[in-house]
């Protein structure tokens, strides 16, 4: 007895009703993708001035981090949604820094974190 692997099924092989949910499903992962990536690109730039800002407090700061945090969250889950399993390039290409990335999840559970536990070298990239 002989297996094969299983054939892979052209899209003129499927129901053209199917087909065409399947590239509107796709289409609607890579639009998600895009808006999250522009809200990320926002949340990182408000961060960084809230970073070269000296007369902003330190609480202001945090909600800045937790912000970016939260977005960068997103973008990764919509990024392995869309079969994207390399984010390392990703994060160095946004110049995402090190607080972000090692901060990231919901913003409800960084904002819990009171400011004065985050070492001042916690910011840096």
């Amino acid at each position: 007895m002989s297996v094969r692997p299983p054939r892979q099924t052209l899209m003129s092989d499927k129901d053209p009703l199917a087909a065409a949910l399947e590239q509107e499903i796709l289409n609607e992962k890579a639009s998600t993708l895009s808006r999250l990536n522009k809200k990320l690109e926002a949340a990182l730039e408000l961060l960084k001035k809230a970073e070269t800002d000296l007369d902003r407090s330190p609480e202001d700061r945090h909600a800045k981090l937790a912000e970016a945090s939260e977005a960068l969250w997103h973008v990764t889950i919509q990024r392995e949604l869309c079969g994207l399993r390399q984010h390392r390039a990703f994060y160095d290409f946004l110049g995402v820094p090190k607080a972000v990335r090692l901060h990231m999840g919901p913003a409800s559970s960084i904002r819990a974190l009171k400011p004065e536990r985050q070492d001042k070298t916690d910011l840096d990239r």
